[in-house]
């Protein structure tokens, strides 16, 4: 059974599994391109699917919230 821990991801696990670099991961959630979780102040985690799903949204020219 998988928790909600292996669920959601660091800014570096995710750029790791989409093969990009943690600044530019950064930079996608920054500019509203992918959704995360603030756990708090400085700590930030980001839910996979969400994050896939938003992208391909990106690319077909439709936003987030959409």
């Amino acid at each position: 059974m998988q928790t909600i821990r292996d669920d959601l991801l660091t800014a570096t696990e995710l750029a790791e599994r989409l093969r990009v670099k943690p600044s530019t991961v950064l930079g996608w959630q920054r500019a509203g391109r992918i959704p995360a979780i603030r756990l708090s102040h400085k700590i930030l985690r980001f839910n996979l699917g969400e994050v896939v799903a938003a992208l391909k949204r990106c690319a077909m020219g439709e936003g987030v919230g959409t």
